[in-house]
C-alpha cells in the first residue's frame, strides 16, 4: 500500500528544528528558501537559543510547537537528532526531513544510530526523507516549497527527479535551470532511512501533474518492489544510474559468471523494468528535454524540414543509423510543397526549403509533412538575411505541434548564438524540445522511440511449462548431504531435466566394453571426457577427447583419460561418453546476482565465449517475449539464422531455456551458478552438452 505522502510534499505548516541567524548555517538557509521561495504556509523555527530567526517567532522545543504542523526540518546535531524525532512522533508531526548527517555513510557508530533512527520510524510510522540529506523542493502550481538549503529552485512544470545524490542533484538542478526544463519536484532520498524511491515512485504514479519521473541512483533499496512500480506507473521513467552492484565474495568458476558484468546486469533488468536509462549528465538533459512534452511517436517514420540543406542529410543520415525511417514523400504531398516553395527548393525528405524560407513557409511545410510521418525534426539557422523576427518561425512551429498532439517536432537551431535565443524561447513556452545540433535532435527522437517500446513494458508471467520442482530439490538435497557444492553431470542433467531442459545422450563407462556397445547403439561421432564436480574447463585440463569414430579410437581415448584422471587430484571422477551433435554452439547460465537475484545469461558459445563477450542478461522472471529480446539482442545473431545452406535455429526452445532458468534460480536460491556450454541448436531444437552447476557454499 502507497504512502500518504500529500503533507510531506504539500504541508500546510512547516517547523525548521535548528533554524539559526548564522550566516552559512544549515537551519537559517533552509527557513531562508522557504521565505524567499513564496510558501504561503506558516513557518515555526525551533531553537533555543532565539526568539526569532530571520523575522519570524521562534519556539525552544518541538514540544512547543502548534499542533498543525505538517512537516519538520532537523538540521541539528547529530547526537540530538534520535531525541528530535521522538519528539515529533509523540507530537504527531507524521513527516520529516533529517538534513544531518554523520549515519550510516560515516562508519559503525553512525550506522548503530541510523538503526536505532530506523526503529523510532517504524515505531511512529513516520515519512522521512534522509537522513544526510539536502531536502525536498515542490514548484509546481498548488505548492511552492523549498525545504531544502539548495541554491536553485526550479521554475515548475511537469517533471519529478528523484536523486540518491544531494551535490549531484543539485547540479542537475543547475543544469536543468540552464536548459529551461521544467522541474517541480525534487527529492534528496539522502540514506534512505525510511522513505525510498519506491514510495516516491507510488505516489507520483497517482499524480496527475507529473508527466514524467527522473531518477539518479547509485543503488537499489528494493529492486523488485522498483520493478513492480516501473511497470505499472503508466508515464515514462528515467534513470541515470551510477556505481556497480558488489561482486560475490565466492570464486566464479563459470562462464557466466565472469562474464556478469555488474552493469549489464543493471541495464537488463532496467530494460524489462521499462525503464528509459541514460548514461550521462548531457543524455539526462536530451532526454527530459524531449519528454516534457508527453508526446511519443506512434512509428519510426521521420520527416525533415530544413533552410540549410547539409544539416539535414546529416539528420537523416543520424536517423536511419538510429533505426528511424527517412521515407520519400508522396507524389501529393511533394505537389503540395511545390505550390508554395521556390523552383529551388528540394523536395525529397528532408525537404530543403533553401535560405530563403520563410516562417509562412516552415508552417505550412511541416503540416504537410506531418500528414505522412510520425515526428518530424525541423532545423532553422537564421540566415544572414532574414526579414521577420526569428520568434515568428518559432510561433509556426509551434502552432502546428500544438494542432498536432500525438506528434513530435523537435527543432535543431544549429546554433547557440544570443540570435536564436527569441525562437528557443518561444518553443519552450510551447515545450517543443530544441537542440543546437541536428545529431542531437535525432539521439532525442530515439530516445522518445525507446520510451514508447517500453511504455507498455512486458507484464506477462514467465511461461508456465511443466517443471518437476520436487525431482529437481531431491537432487540437490542429496549433493548438499553428500557435502557438495558441484554436481555430477548426470546430477545436473536431472535437475535440467527436471525444468524441460534437455542433455544429449550419454553414459558412464567403466570399461572400454561399456563404450563399444554405446557406439553401436548411437553411432558415432562421440566424445569422452572426465566428469568431476570440481573440475572446470576440461579443454584446459586435456580431459575431454571428441571425434571418436571407431572402437580402436575409443579404447585410445579410454586409456589416455584413465591416465589423465589417476594424474588429477579430482573428487570421484568418472569417465563420460557423449553422442556428438551438429548445430550452432550456444552459451545459456545462470548467476546469482546479489542485488537483483537470478540473472539468466545467453551468448554464442564455444571455447571462444569469454574472448568475443558477445553476452545478454535478464533477471529472473523473464517472460518469453523478454527472452526472446535477449536472443535477438547479441551481435551474432545472424548466425543463428538461415544461412550458406544453414536452416535457422529454432528459436522457441532457445527461448524456453532462458525461461527455465530464470525459474529455476528463483525455485532455488542456493544454485549460485549454472553453465551450459556448449548448447547445440538446430533447426529441430536444442540440447545441453556441457553443463557445470555450483551450489552456494552456505
Amino acid at each position: 500500500m502507497a504512502r500518504d505522502l500529500n503533507r510531506l510534499l504539500e504541508p500546510r505548516s512547516v517547523a525548521v528544528v535548528g533554524a539559526s541567524p548564522k550566516a552559512g548555517s544549515v537551519g537559517g538557509t533552509i527557513l531562508d528558501n522557504l521565505r524567499a521561495c513564496g510558501f504561503s504556509g506558516s513557518l515555526h523555527p525551533v531553537n533555543p537559543k532565539y526568539e526569532e530567526v530571520l523575522g519570524v517567532p521562534c519556539v525552544p522545543a518541538i514540544s512547543d510547537l502548534p499542533p498543525e504542523v505538517d512537516l519538520a526540518i532537523l538540521a541539528i546535531n547529530r547526537n540530538i537528532v534520535l531525541r528530535a524525532v521522538e519528539e515529533c512522533g509523540k507530537k504527531g508531526i507524521a513527516n520529516l526531513v533529517i538534513i544531518t548527517a554523520g549515519f550510516k555513510e560515516s562508519g559503525e557508530e553512525g550506522a548503530k544510530l541510523e538503526e536505532e533512527l530506523r526503529t523510532l520510524i517504524d515505531r511512529y510510522g513516520l515519512n522521512v526523507v534522509g537522513p544526510n540529506c539536502m531536502g525536498i523542493i515542490n514548484s509546481s502550481e498548488r505548492m511552492r516549497l523549498n525545504a531544502s538549503f539548495s541554491r536553485w529552485f526550479p521554475p515548475g512544470g511537469e517533471i519529478a527527479f528523484v536523486s540518491q545524490s544531494g551535490s549531484l542533484g543539485e547540479t542537475l538542478l543547475e543544469c536543468f535551470e540552464d536548459a529551461g526544463l521544467g522541474v517541480s519536484r525534487f527529492v534528496n532520498l539522502g540514506n534512505r532511512a525510511g522513505l525510498t524511491e519506491n514510495d516516491f515512485l507510488a505516489h507520483l504514479a497517482g499524480d496527475d501533474a507529473c508527466r514524467a519521473v527522473f531518477l539518479y541512483l547509485e543503488s537499489f533499496a528494493d529492486p523488485c518492489e522498483f520493478r513492480r512500480l516501473v511497470t505499472s506507473i503508466g508515464k515514462p521513467v528515467v534513470v541515470l544510474k551510477a556505481g556497480r552492484t558488489v561482486a560475490g565474495a565466492a570464486a566464479v568458476a563459470s562462464h557466466t559468471g565472469s562474464l556478469a558484468s555488474p552493469d549489464a546486469i543493471v541495464d537488463a533488468f532496467l530494460h524489462q523494468s521499462g525503464v528509459l536509462r541514460v548514461s550521462t549528465i548531457e543524455e539526462t538533459l536530451t532526454a527530459l528535454r524531449a519528454l516534457e512534452r508527453g508526446v511519443l511517436p506512434a512509428g519510426d517514420r521521420v520527416a525533415i524540414l530544413t533552410n540549410a540543406g547539409g544539416a539535414g542529410i546529416i539528420a537523416a543520415d543520424a536517423c536511419v543509423q538510429s533505426g528511424l525511417e527517412v521515407p520519400p514523400l508522396s507524389d501529393r504531398l511533394r505537389d503540395g510543397l511545390a505550390a508554395f516553395l521556390p523552383p529551388e527548393a528540394g523536395l525529397g525528405n528532408p525537404v530543403d526549403m533553401i535560405a530563403t524560407a520563410s516562417s509562412e513557409h516552415y508552417e505550412r511545410g511541416l503540416e504537410l509533412l506531418l500528414e505522412e510521418a510520425d515526428a518530424a525534426i525541423v532545423i532553422f539557422r537564421p540566415p544572414l538575411v532574414f526579414h521577420e523576427p526569428v520568434e515568428a518561425v518559432g510561433a509556426g512551429i509551434a502552432r502546428v505541434a500544438e494542432a498536432q498532439p500525438g506528434k513530435p517536432v523537435l527543432v535543431c537551431t544549429l546554433s547557440h548564438a544570443a540570435t536564436v535565443e527569441p525562437l528557443v524561447a518561444k518553443l519552450r513556452e510551447a515545450e517543443v524540445p530544441t537542440y543546437a545540433m541536428p545529431e542531437t535532435a535525432v539521439a532525442a527522437l530515439s530516445i522518445l522511440r525507446r520510451a514508447r517500446e517500453l511504455r507498455h513494458p512486458d507484464r506477462s508471467e514467465a511461461a508456465a511449462e511443466a517443471s518437476d520442482r520436487a525431482a529437481a530439490a531431491a537432487v540437490l538435497d542429496r549433493v548438499r548431504r553428500e557435502g557438495r557444492t558441484g554436481l555430477f553431470f548426470d546430477e545436473g542433467a536431472e535437475v535440467l531435466a527436471a525444468y524441460g531442459i534437455p542433455v544429449c545422450p550419454y553414459a558412464y563407462l567403466s570399461n572400454i566394453d561399456e563404450g563399444a556397445a554405446f557406439l553401436a547403439n548411437v553411432g558415432s561421432p562421440l566424445a569422452l571426457k572426465i566428469d568431476a564436480p570440481d573440475l572446470a574447463h576440461r579443454f584446459e585440463w586435456d580431459a575431454v577427447i571428441t571425434g571418436i569414430g571407431t572402437e580402436t579410437e575409443l579404447g585410445d581415448a579410454f586409456n589416455r583419460l584413465q591416465g589423465v584422471m589417476n594424474s588429477l587430484n579430482l573428487d570421484g571422477p568418472r569417465l563420460l561418453i557423449q553422442k556428438m551433435i551438429a548445430g550452432r554452439e550456444l552459451i545459456f547460465g545462470l548467476e546469482q546476482d546479489p542485488t537483483f537475484g537470478p540473472a539468466v545469461m545467453f551468448g554464442v558459445g564455444g571455447t571462444l565465449v569469454e574472448a568475443l563477450k558477445d553476452v545478454s542478461f535478464g533477471v529472473a522472471p523473464i517472460s518469453e517475449r523478454q527472452a526472446e529480446r535477449m536472443l535477438r539482442s547479441i551481435r551474432a545473431f545472424p548466425l543463428l539464422e538461415a544461412f550458406r545452406g544453414q536452416p535457422a535455429v529454432a528459436i522457441p526452445p532457445l527461448v524456453r531455456i532462458v525461461v527455465a532458468l530464470g525459474r529455476m534460480g528463483l525455485d532455488f536460491p542456493e544454485i549460485a551458478e549454472i553453465d551450459l556450454n556448449p548448447v547445440i541448436a538446430d533447426e529441430h531444437g536444442a540440447v545441453a552438452v556441457d553443463l557445470l552447476i555450483r551450489l552456494s557454499e552456505e
